[in-house]
């Protein structure tokens, strides 16, 4: 038995088949083929049933992967214990929502590491599919994901299948965001009626992880009924349209007021008229945070109390 053949089964596992487990290892699958048979007849059990449809975990093999994860586990413990003393370069793999109180904060961070001598890091804004995506299969070390409190019972769900690990970031009714030039700037929305004759600003990839699209579904009471719509797909272009195109408007996190004065625009609370929603950091469970991740956290736990809200 070696780590590698651990490495081997613990993917699997997780695929449910030995040919994509190889493709996400990018190994030869013979080579993963090699390393269960290896394993069952030194330990006289059988790990995997095969199935015409890929493998399934036997009662034993469920046993043994237990075993083969804790061991992973603290191999990991290890590896980072001995990496932050040594190392003397900065690697860090994150995956967001397109939130400008999170991306203020990563800028911030990144301020405090510039003299390092080595730097690798990885921001990506994007969806909760793809963030949940990055963090499973892309070994990115921490996820924050953004869900209304109406699908929190499907994610929960998917946390424990998945083995992922969660903590409340940040929970809070959407801001709807325009420009102060905009008909409802100092307007009260309680209602879709108060936003007749204006345009939608809506991020166009914002799906559940199962494929289906939250804001698009026929029968989810989610849908805004809007005849006029703007999908993007970066966080960049939308101050650009909400501060340009008139009347246009945005349901959104918290934004900074440095970013509100540059591109014009006022965030307005809308009482019950608004989704309520949480922001969620996630990270497998054998994951050991690295210093520098455990740095950005800390910035990010300082911010969200200027919300009134918690990490």
């Amino acid at each position: 038995m070696n780590l590698t053949d651990l490495k081997y089964v613990i993917e699997i596992d997780k695929c449910g088949s030995i040919s994509l487990a190889a493709k996400k290892l990018y190994v030869a699958q013979s080579n993963l083929s090699r390393a269960v048979k290896e394993l069952e007849q030194e330990f006289d059990i059988v790990i995997f049933k095969r199935t015409p449809k890929g493998v399934i975990t036997t009662r034993e093999g469920q046993r043994f992967l237990r075993h083969a994860k804790e061991i992973q586990y603290q191999i990991n413990i290890l590896t980072n214990q001995y990496s932050d003393v040594n190392d003397r370069g900065v690697s860090l793999k994150i995956s967001v929502p397109r939130a400008s109180y999170i991306s203020e904060v990563f800028t911030n961070c990144l301020n405090t590491l510039i003299k390092e001598e080595n730097m690798r890091i990885h921001y990506c804004e994007t969806n909760s599919s793809r963030t949940i995506q990055n963090v499973l299969d892309y070994h990115y070390d921490i996820g924050i994901i953004r869900y209304n409190v109406m699908h929190e019972g499907y994610y929960l769900s998917l946390f424990k299948l998945k083995d992922l690990a969660y903590r409340l970031i940040l929970e809070f009714d959407y801001l709807l965001l325009t420009s102060k030039n905009s008909i409802i700037a100092d307007k009260y929305i309680r209602a879709d009626a108060d936003l007749e004759g204006c345009i939608e600003v809506v991020h166009g990839d914002e799906r559940l992880p199962s494929g289906d699209y939250i804001d698009l579904t026929e029968n989810d009471r989610e849908e805004r009924y809007q005849k006029k719509v703007i999908y993007v797909y970066e966080r960049g272009s939308q101050f650009e349209i909400l501060s340009s195109v008139p009347n246009t408007y945005m349901w959104v996190s918290p934004v900074p007021e440095e970013t509100l004065e540059k591109y014009g625009l006022v965030q307005m609370r809308c009482g019950a008229y608004a989704k309520y929603m949480k922001d969620v950091l996630i990270f497998k469970e054998n994951h050991v945070p690295k210093k520098y991740e455990k740095l950005l956290i800390d910035m990010l736990r300082e911010k969200t109390r200027e919300f009134g809200c918690y990490l």
